[in-house]
């Protein structure tokens, strides 16, 4: 961490001249780092909000998850990185500015937590950063892609979990934006292992009409063999959704996707692809999602199953998706 008060630096040993001087770069208001450190926008971002912490203060939100190792969160939007949200206790005198949002809501001593980035810095934990971006995500989907990725157990980064986010919810019954909270629970799986397996799953339930479709489900042939690991899988008819995020472009990903769709529509699947590019058009891809379903609910070939056998929970690569 770069970014510190001036009064900071001037107690340190820093003289005036030097902080107004070009080695010395301004962040914010009342904030300096040495000049010509290069640093993503969201990291530069986490370190100006935690130069700015007080006493009585602790970093939530997505710079919470990102600082204790999820970098599924990193503030990005497409205007650029969001402030970081600050908890202050009553009293702080922590003023807004561009790189943070002070927050002065309730937040419990449970809630806290501190991660060690050279110093010690104060943090919400896992599960209270998750429902601070769920309740000021700006809709209901956007609210289950941060639920999910805050608590997924397939993408093998620092998570918490649905009892956990719940949890919180229970303890702020009143704060601004815990309605939708609520019903992003509802919504969301630790099994995601992307946000945009996220939005194709909502896609499939709340405008295609879906129910029961299992998250990252794997499949197997008749004889026990291992087909693939479907993002989505309607256990009722065999409809596979697939997900193709930008790594799936890479020729080695984009060559075993291939392969894994031939195993699944041997076994007598049907497979639906939705890609960046589907969800511009979020109701084409609903429509076929359903024209999927129904060609799915025709199929007279069942050569798969979701029953795993013995192997299965035995073998390393399995770890996972069990």
């Amino acid at each position: 961490m770069h970014a510190r008060r001036t009064a900071h630096h001037l107690r340190t040993g820093l003289t005036p001249d030097v902080a107004r001087g070009p080695t010395m770069e301004r962040r914010a208001h009342g904030l300096l780092r040495p000049a010509g450190l290069d640093a993503a926008a969201h990291v530069q971002r986490v370190d100006d909000a935690v130069g700015l912490l007080l006493p009585g203060t602790a970093l939530g939100g997505w710079a919470s998850l990102f600082l204790q190792g999820n970098d599924w969160f990193d503030g990005r939007t497409g205007d650029g990185v969001r402030p970081a949200l600050v908890h202050c206790s009553p009293g702080t005198q922590l003023r807004r500015r561009d790189v943070i949002t002070p927050f002065r809501g309730r937040i419990l001593a449970e809630e806290l937590t501190a991660v060690d980035v050279g110093e010690r810095v104060a943090v919400t934990t896992l599960a209270r950063a998750a429902f601070d971006e769920a309740r000021t995500a700006p809709d209901l989907r956007a609210a289950v892609v941060a639920i999910d990725m805050a608590v997924s157990a397939t993408h093998r980064r620092p998570r918490t979990t649905l009892d956990a986010v719940r949890r919180v919810e229970a303890r702020h019954v009143k704060v601004r934006g815990v309605v939708q909270v609520r019903r992003a629970l509802d919504l969301a799986s630790e099994r995601s292992a992307s946000p945009a397996e996220t939005r194709t799953r909502l896609v499939a339930q709340l405008d295609a009409g879906l129910t029961g479709l299992r998250v990252n489900a794997p499949l197997f042939d008749l004889d026990g063999a291992l087909l693939g690991v479907a993002d989505l899988v309607d256990p009722e008819t065999g409809l596979v959704i697939e997900t193709d995020g930008a790594g799936h472009r890479e020729i080695e990903q984009h060559t075993l996707d291939n392969r894994r769709e031939e195993a699944f529509e041997r076994a007598g699947c049907v497979v639906v692809r939705a890609t960046a590019l589907d969800h511009r058009d979020r109701w084409g891809l609903s429509a076929r999602i359903v024209r999927g379903r129904l060609d799915a609910a025709r199929t007279s070939r069942r050569r798969w199953t979701l029953d795993p056998p013995r192997w299965w929970s035995t073998w390393p690569g399995a770890r996972p998706w069990l």
